[in-house]
């Protein structure tokens, strides 16, 4: 009785395999890859230099950013605030410093950061601050200032008064990978194809995409597209295709990845069956 059971499931799954190897034999058909002369025009786009363009042209501010904490670029202002008694350069500073107990007064002060990634500050000079957080460059100028200059560890805060046009650098991956968002560009790198899908996490590997589509913006202004084949077969060449700042990576279904998804969920459930009945 048990194997007769299991005999009629069996049975009735036929029909539903049937459907699935038909559309499997359907799902060749696919987008068309990009033509040379559409990827030599496409080459010559972007790119878009800012976050916010890139919001705007692709709609993309819901995206989760992975930037992380800001690190601090040749070309930003930064703000700090700090004592004033900080700001003082005396030919008796100890002797000045010692009622520094008494002293709450805070002062801004506004400092660029230089080309090679340095900040000057009063007393103690320059100070590399080019790739720190916030936070970092704040514990920083602490640990210059005391014990060596004050009895007490100072009040200081750093704040971003002006960003950098570069820092704003950022490209978008979407769709059939397994981290979809927004990833930052910075001005001294130059990254492929290949390695902007790892930031997302690689390639959905149960849906298998042969293909994928990426934007960019032309001299005019107008948004242009090419599209590539992620297969095997064209991996060498396409993931060494350069991406620009502002790309938009979008990794879209296909007849082909929706079945991959519809078998994995159907044989997903059909082996919890199985499972769940192996005690009768």
């Amino acid at each position: 009785m048990k194997g007769m059971k299991r005999g009629i499931r069996h049975w009735k799954m036929v029909p539903g395999c049937a459907v699935i190897f038909l559309l499997m034999f359907a799902a060749g058909c696919g987008p068309k890859v990009s033509s040379p002369d559409i990827v030599r025009e496409f080459e010559k786009a972007g790119p878009i230099r800012s976050n916010a363009e890139v919001a705007a042209t692709y709609g993309v501010t819901g995206l989760k950013s992975h930037a992380g904490p800001y690190r601090v670029i040749p070309g930003d202002i930064l703000e700090f605030q700090m004592p004033a008694v900080l700001r003082v350069i005396s030919s008796d500073l100890p002797q000045w410093l010692r009622p520094i107990y008494n002293r709450t007064d805070v002062e801004p002060y506004l400092v660029r950061v230089s080309q090679t990634g340095v900040i000057t500050l009063p007393i103690v000079g320059e100070l590399n601050v080019a790739g720190k957080t916030l936070a970092q460059i704040e514990v920083l100028v602490i640990d210059v200032y005391h014990p060596k200059y004050v009895v007490n560890p100072p009040m200081v805060v750093c704040e971003i008064k002006k960003y950098q046009r570069e820092s704003e650098r950022v490209f978008a991956v979407v769709g059939l990978v397994k981290g979809s968002g927004v990833f930052p560009y910075p001005a001294d790198v130059q990254y492929n194809l290949m390695e902007a899908l790892a930031f997302a996490g690689g390639l959905d590997m149960v849906a298998d995409p042969r293909y994928l589509k990426i934007y960019r913006k032309d001299a005019g202004g107008d948004l242009v597209s090419a599209t590539f084949g992620v297969d095997k077969q064209s991996m060498a060449d396409t993931y060494a295709i350069v991406i620009k700042p502002g790309d938009l990576i979008y990794v879209d279904h296909t007849l082909r990845t929706r079945i991959n998804k519809f078998i994995t969920d159907v044989f997903h459930i059909t082996v919890g069956a199985d499972t769940r009945y192996t005690d009768f």
